[in-house]
């Protein structure tokens, strides 16, 4: 099996103990990177410092850094406040930090802007964060103005080159997408990071899509979702990088963090083991009624044609093919 790099998200190794514990404790769980919230990042500018933080991270032997995720970047100098003062430390903690990859979102405000309107914007940013030798990816979420993966994908591909998508699977399946829609609407040149969560079948009852993304990420194979499928199409399209592992339920926040890591990347690689077995089918199967076409919204007026689906590579050894199965979630739920 192919050894796999896990990267915890900010969720994932949230705590009250010092960040120096926090860091070691990710690192024994055997995470090779780790994504630093703003809330960390102005912590430790106003305290130790980004360079005393580096120190730390490469003796816990973490190599992968994400930092974010910055709001409102699109009013440009014009925005709230402490939308600038978040830009201004993820910058400057890029720089010190060798982060790769700076995380932003889109627009959740209402009525909010257009994505044309945002363009220039993000150009900008893009270019900011290369300065510092980040790279920018978009997170997009069903609540926002860039709700599928798919319409995330043509925003980015249409603007900086520095600029790139992250896939996050509670995303994907909330804003529609089945697996076909992400292998013909995913531009494979912009794919640059995924996250892992695993969920239930359906959003709960009195639970909003943003609720349930930051209560009810369960342990990756312990929920509905088809995540072997999932794993396969990501790397059809190419991904080649770390995993994000993004895990938080009431749960998980009472196991003593150190325990819910090595239970968060254990159950990570068995899963990444699963899609690494080539001839094994995808488990739990799934229906194959597709998502409906105003989910994925191909077509939107104003925007550029669905990407052509891309060839499967054909892949041989370790890895079986993809997984020709929608991400909409059904089968045996196994509780976090």
């Amino acid at each position: 099996m192919e050894e796999h790099d896990l990267i915890a998200s900010a969720w994932t190794w949230a705590g009250a103990a010092p960040l120096t514990d926090r860091v070691r404790a990710v690192a024994d769980a055997g995470f090779v990177g780790l994504a630093l919230s703003l809330d960390d990042l102005h912590e430790v500018r106003a305290t130790t410092g980004f360079a005393r933080l580096r120190r730390v991270l490469d003796d816990a032997g973490i190599i992968w850094v994400q930092l974010g995720t910055l709001d409102h970047w699109w009013h440009g100098g014009a925005g709230p406040v402490d939308a600038e003062a978040h830009r201004g430390v993820v910058l400057e903690a890029a720089a010190t930090l060798r982060a790769g990859q700076v995380v932003a979102r889109a627009d959740a405000t209402v009525p909010g802007t257009t994505p044309a309107a945002m363009t220039a914007c993000w150009d900008q940013l893009a270019a900011q964060a290369d300065s510092v030798g980040a790279q920018l990816v978009l997170e997009p979420e069903p609540w926002s103005n860039l709700p599928t993966v798919e319409r995330a994908s043509r925003f980015v591909a249409g603007g900086h080159p520095n600029g790139a998508l992250l896939v996050d699977t509670v995303h994907a399946l909330r804003g529609g997408s089945t697996l076909a829609s992400l292998r013909q609407g995913i531009d494979p040149t912009r794919l640059a990071a995924v996250e892992l969560s695993d969920g239930l079948l359906h959003t709960a009852v009195g639970m909003t899509l943003a609720e349930e993304a930051r209560e009810a990420r369960h342990v990756p194979g312990r929920g509905a979702w088809d995540l072997v499928g999932f794993i396969r199409t990501m790397r059809a399209l190419g991904h080649d990088g770390p995993w994000g592992v993004e895990v938080r339920t009431p749960a998980y926040r009472a196991l003593p963090l150190a325990d819910a890591l090595r239970t968060a990347a254990a159950a990570t690689r068995a899963v990444l083991d699963a899609a690494d077995a080539q001839g094994t089918a995808a488990a739990p199967a799934m229906p194959t009624t597709p998502a409906p076409t105003s989910a994925v919204d191909f077509g939107h007026r104003g925007e550029a044609p669905a990407l052509p689906l891309p060839p499967f590579p054909v892949w041989s050894g370790r890895h079986g093919g993809p997984a020709a199965l929608p991400v909409d979630g059904t089968g045996p739920v196994t509780p976090a």
